[in-house]
């Protein structure tokens, strides 16, 4: 086996029975790892505390990686996690970048909205609207083993999708980003009721620029797989005059070199804190560190 293989099959297992034995096998040493919520990076033997406290608020917690792709040392893994919360079951979709030594993880990030997590713990974040991000992994089956990466097929994806999307990223041009769908494409971010169509994202682009001053789309890792493509960015900015930096993943299903479907993974909570101060007090929360007042009952692992 390959060592993301072997990588796999661990976090497969830590999904299927969480445990502080299942999740410490994944870590180097020397590893460090980060949710939003985070004041900084952990360190692997924090993390873990931090995980296994996180399984006592999440009562039934399982994560269940749904496609993955590979680049080198780097793997995406987007994942669909469920739980119990005052005995309902909940769900909501991440992406998880890891780099690996060897089999084992030297750095971790997790991408996901943490609104969609919390609005189970506090009313506040509860929204009327319906949310298509938080439910779309809802009824997928995990891939099938991936092949040998082709390395001919990734030089592909990073010449005609990604190097033309980072430079458009740059500087963007909301009518650029068109290019990089099929017309039958959709785009799902954190908080939308229904995917955009492909028609729609220039309006969706140029209002996204108008709110955040010098947007930027920042390539920081990329991994293609069969009729997949992950984008790890940071997205910098402006809003309301306060500094934006915000870690994004997207996952691209692709049809002839063209997205059928876009996905965005980033905090949307950290995006609503900034023009809503009543929303900063969630700015150094996660599902780990909720206020006492605010957990529910519910059996832990």
């Amino acid at each position: 086996m390959l060592d993301w293989e072997i990588f796999l099959e661990k976090y497969r297992a830590f999904g299927a029975k969480p445990s502080r034995q299942t999740h410490a096998r994944l870590f180097a040493p020397d590893a460090t790892i980060r949710h939003r919520g985070m004041s900084e990076p952990m360190p692997a033997a924090r993390y873990v505390d931090f995980i296994v406290e996180g399984l006592r608020r999440l009562p039934e917690f399982h994560l269940i990686p749904i496609h993955w792709a590979v680049n080198g040392d780097t793997i995406f893994v987007e994942a669909r996690n469920t739980a119990i919360v005052n005995g309902q079951p909940i769900e909501w979709p991440a992406t998880y970048v890891v780099t690996l030594r060897a089999e084992m993880v030297v750095r971790g990030r997790a991408y996901y909205d943490r609104s969609e997590v919390l609005m189970h713990f506090d009313p506040a974040l509860s929204s009327p609207c319906p949310n298509a991000h938080r439910t779309l992994l809802a009824h997928e089956a995990p891939q099938g083993p991936s092949p040998i990466e082709n390395e001919a097929y990734a030089s592909e994806v990073y010449r005609n999708i990604v190097a033309p999307y980072a430079a458009n990223g740059r500087n963007p041009d909301p009518a650029g980003f068109q290019q990089f769908y099929a017309a039958d494409a959709g785009m799902i971010n954190p908080g939308f009721e229904r995917p955009l169509r492909r028609d729609e994202l220039p309006a969706y682009y140029t209002a996204l620029r108008s709110q955040i001053r010098n947007l930027q789309l920042n390539l920081e890792r990329w991994a293609a797989g069969p009729g997949m493509l992950f984008i790890e960015w940071t997205v910098t900015g402006e809003v309301g005059g306060k500094p934006l930096i915000l870690p994004n993943t997207d996952r691209f299903t692709l049809r002839e070199m063209l997205a059928i479907e876009g996905v965005a993974y980033f905090d949307n909570l950290a995006v609503r804190a900034l023009a809503d101060s009543g929303l900063a007090r969630f700015n150094e929360m996660s599902f780990a560190n909720l206020p006492t007042g605010k957990v529910s009952a519910g059996r832990g692992i």
